[in-house]
């Protein structure tokens, strides 16, 4: 069986579980977003044998694409979302940014520009450290795309219980996806480019404008611990070193070269 139906059945729940957030804020349903929510995990599920099936073909941890990137970063998603709701209660204002951002990056896997196709990763690719860079990497950022989802509607919000809910949960986003951030994307990146390339940095755009997201994510909570921020300020710190991470992630790819560009 090809992985592709796979990924096919979990977007298509990826898609039903937005749909659902929509309605839940127009009605006002905790049941429909509470479906919503298990819906999402369906999709996680899914996408599960996928992931293994690709893998089988290519004989190595399907993370050395662009399309590869971006589903893991749904699957990830799927379940980081989840474990949100369970833990925190996020309502559907907080689910619909998230899943719509996740979403977007599944939809990617779609485009003419990124190609699906299974091809057994370059030598400089075939490193268990590359596979540490990138899936911490990864992780780290789908919490920043729960700490974008509650910055958002913190800045919106008017009732000041939502507004410290959100504050908090963006703090609190960011705490834990930080650490696997600062591993993956510096540590364990430094390590793999000293295996691949014969040195720790290079001040490649993708090393750079990685180092810059980092900084953003950094300042975030020093200003939190030191400086005591909170509230509107703080919020504008998250969505700015989100905006950084995108650009991190796709805008270096196709607009900056270096020795990134293959991904």
């Amino acid at each position: 069986m090809k992985d592709t139906i796979f990924y096919s059945l979990a977007f298509g729940l990826y898609l039903v579980a937005l749909l659902m957030e929509i309605i839940s804020l127009f009605l006002k349903k905790e049941k429909i977003h509470a479906l919503a929510m298990y819906t999402l995990l369906l999709a996680g599920i899914l996408e599960t044998p996928g992931l293994i099936l690709r893998g089988i073909q290519m004989k190595f941890i399907p993370i050395t694409s662009t399309f590869e990137a971006v589903t893991f970063i749904a699957w990830v998603g799927a379940f980081v979302v989840f474990y949100f709701y369970k833990k925190y209660k996020i309502d559907s204002q907080t689910a619909f940014i998230s899943i719509a951002v996740l979403t977007t990056f599944f939809a990617i896997s779609s485009s003419p520009l990124v190609s699906s196709e299974i091809n057994p990763p370059i030598p400089a690719l075939q490193s268990y450290w590359l596979v540490l860079h990138v899936s911490f990497a990864f992780i780290g950022e789908v919490f920043f795309v729960v700490s974008f989802a509650t910055a958002l509607i913190y800045l919106w919000s008017k009732k000041e219980k939502v507004k410290k809910k959100m504050d908090e949960l963006t703090y609190k986003s960011i705490l834990i996806g930080f650490p696997f951030f600062t591993l993956g994307a510096l540590i364990f990146g430094a390590i793999w480019a000293k295996y691949a390339w014969g040195r720790f940095w290079s001040w490649d755009p993708k090393e750079t404008w990685s180092l810059i997201t980092w900084l953003f994510y950094a300042g975030y909570l020093h200003s939190r611990y030191l400086l005591k921020w909170k509230g509107k300020r703080s919020s504008i710190i998250a969505i700015i070193a989100f905006m950084l991470m995108i650009f991190t992630f796709f805008g270096v790819n196709y607009i900056l070269s270096g020795l990134h560009s293959y991904s």
